[in-house]
């Protein structure tokens, strides 16, 4: 059987083919780098070309192709791309060109893979009077599918579109194993590199790409935790990394602190990011597999773009018809991936950053006053206004219409009395305490401390003794006794949040104001 592969990337389409016994007959691929990953991994010499460029008619073959499979950009799509506000027009471009080239060239099956935010875009657009109707009778299925559930040792929830025997591959799930990310680590960790996806054995020194980088600095740690843990809108996420279960997505850009970073505790129990072939094999590409990207994070592009192997494999399978009861997973498959005799650049690990752009932003919710969802009050600056003015804030409302407060004097003098702040010390002395030993941390100062490279002094040692006198005050104050209507009456909304959490809400609204006050005028 024959096929070609539009949008092949680094080969995770090929692979599958291979695993399969399935002919490749032509892979389309723009990005150099990933082409090249492909053309050393597979001794092929396929050009880099826009695939948007094509005419169909000069798609001309000697061999009848079977298959049409392809990954088409999934930039435009992606809700991690400006919040979900890509060029959508822009990313359909790619999928007309895919729907065209399976119209022209008929194959018996074909499949499209994307992210799963495509499923929804692409029923709209096959309706009658949108741009994709043309190829409404090609597209036969629309599902939205976990690659951990096809033995990839990653959730990575995928839309896959097409015309093959969907239900058939469905039920393949029924005989896959799971692998966990704990599972990986630890093939990946001894003199001799077991491959958990197939099973290859090789000594250490043979397999590439294990270096790891330095492991996160305090700082780091606590941004990347933060960021996770208690992040102001999105779900809580763990830290580090559970390794009893696939791995979270692999995406193609994070960085040493951002929330998609995956982070794994090391033995010296520190913190660290994945290194270059853990993200392979997660991805599951074997560990012979060459990823010829020329920095480190191209290479970390263009493993999180790809497509998982595992996943295409299962996808032919289907295509090729194979009953359950026959399917070999792909440990068995006759195809062996020798190493690519090409060398790899070796990634340039580098260290943590030490200097910062004099307008670095600071926004982090203030401990034991965050309460998910949007709903916080925090500590952050303002790049945009001149001097960068620090103050303490509060938000609340929902994801889509998040609404601030000021921290200032109106507050602060509007609760004193009704909370009885001059005989209750609690408060007296936490403010006291704070605006003397930080007497001098006015917005520069801070700023000053949040772009220095001396990792000695930082902002999150204020943050946390901030934190620490409010966890005082809602233990010896007791608020309890007063009622949600005097936090309604400054949000000027009532919602489950504040009911639960008027009594810290009170403590954050006066002890903060406080502080906004003496600390930051």
């Amino acid at each position: 059987m024959n096929a070609i592969d539009l949008y092949s990337g680094i080969g995770g389409w090929t692979l599958g083919m291979k695993l399969s016994e399935i002919n490749n007959v032509a892979s389309y691929e723009w990005w150099y780098e990933a082409n090249q990953t492909h053309n050393f991994n597979f001794n092929t010499n396929h050009k880099e070309i826009d695939i948007r460029k094509i005419n169909v008619e000069d798609l001309k073959f000697e061999e009848n192709i079977d298959f049409v499979v392809g990954s088409p950009p999934c930039t435009q799509f992606s809700f991690a791309n400006k919040g979900g506000n890509g060029d959508i027009d822009d990313g359909l471009v790619d999928i007309y060109k895919f729907l065209e080239v399976v119209e022209y060239l008929k194959p018996k099956y074909w499949a499209m893979e994307n992210v799963p935010r495509v499923a929804g875009i692409l029923e709209k657009e096959l309706q009658k009077g949108n741009s994709l109707h043309r190829f409404q009778r090609l597209v036969k299925t629309i599902r939205i599918i976990d690659s951990a559930d096809y033995g990839v040792p990653q959730n990575r929830k995928r839309m896959i579109a097409g015309d093959f025997p969907v239900n058939l591959f469905e039920a393949y799930k029924k005989k896959i194993k799971h692998l966990t990310l704990g599972e990986v680590l630890t093939s990946l960790s001894g003199e001799t590199i077991i491959d958990p996806n197939y099973g290859y054995k090789l000594l250490r020194e043979q397999v590439t790409e294990l270096e790891n980088e330095a492991s996160l600095t305090p700082q780091e740690e606590r941004i990347n935790k933060d960021a996770k843990t208690y992040h102001p809108i999105y779900n809580k996420m763990s830290f580090p990394d559970k390794l009893d279960r696939p791995s979270r997505t692999v995406t193609a850009t994070c960085t040493r602190v951002s929330r998609e970073s995956i982070i794994v505790k090391t033995n010296k129990g520190e913190y660290r990011r994945l290194n270059v072939r853990e993200r392979g094999v997660i991805q599951g590409f074997p560990i012979t597999y060459q990823f010829y990207g020329r920095t480190l994070n191209a290479k970390f592009k263009m493993i999180g773009n790809a497509v998982p192997p595992i996943l295409t494999y299962y996808i032919f399978q289907s295509m090729l018809e194979v009953p359950s009861s026959n399917l070999l997973n792909p440990t068995e498959s006759q195809y062996y991936h020798e190493t690519p005799p090409h060398k790899s650049v070796k990634s340039n690990l580098g260290l943590p950053k030490r200097k910062y752009p004099a307008k670095r932003k600071f926004k982090f919710a203030v401990p034991n006053l965050r309460y998910g969802s949007g709903v916080r009050f925090e500590l952050s600056n303002d790049p945009k206004s001149n001097g960068i003015p620090w103050s303490f804030k509060f938000f609340h409302g929902n994801s889509k219409n998040i609404k601030e407060i000021k921290l200032n004097q109106e507050i602060k003098n509007s609760l004193a009395p009704v909370l009885n702040t001059d005989k209750n010390e609690v408060f007296t002395e936490s403010i006291i305490k704070i605006a003397t030993k930080y007497k001098d941390y006015e917005s520069s100062k801070l700023q000053k401390l949040w772009t220095s490279s001396d990792l000695n002094t930082d902002v999150f040692d204020f943050l946390d003794e901030v934190g620490q006198c409010v966890n005082k005050i809602l233990t010896e104050a007791n608020l309890e006794e007063f009622e949600p209507s005097l936090v309604t009456s400054i949000t000027e909304e009532s919602n489950k949040k504040i009911e639960v959490n008027y009594a810290s809400m009170l403590a954050g609204f006066y002890f903060l104001s406080s502080l906004n006050t003496k600390l930051f005028n």
